[in-house]
């Protein structure tokens, strides 16, 4: 399974982000916030994506909390 890997942000609406992982994988709330705040802390962050239950809404969310993403194998 590909994995993304959030390589910045511009503007990151951090609420939006948590809600996306939250909302779109598997995780759960506290573990969504630990990702985001691992972004902010590092510029940088991998997400496994067998843990998504909807990719494609998981992109779009991230995408409108204006977080950098590219897929990685």
């Amino acid at each position: 399974m590909p994995s993304i890997k959030i390589t910045g942000y511009e503007n990151l609406k951090k609420v939006s982000m948590d809600k996306a992982f939250n909302s779109n994988t598997q995780i759960g709330l506290k573990a969504s916030k630990s990702i985001t705040d691992e972004l902010l802390k590092n510029g940088t962050v991998t997400f496994d994506l067998k843990n998504a239950t909807n990719i494609t809404g998981l992109l779009q969310a991230l995408k409108a909390a204006n977080a950098n993403v590219q897929f990685i194998e």
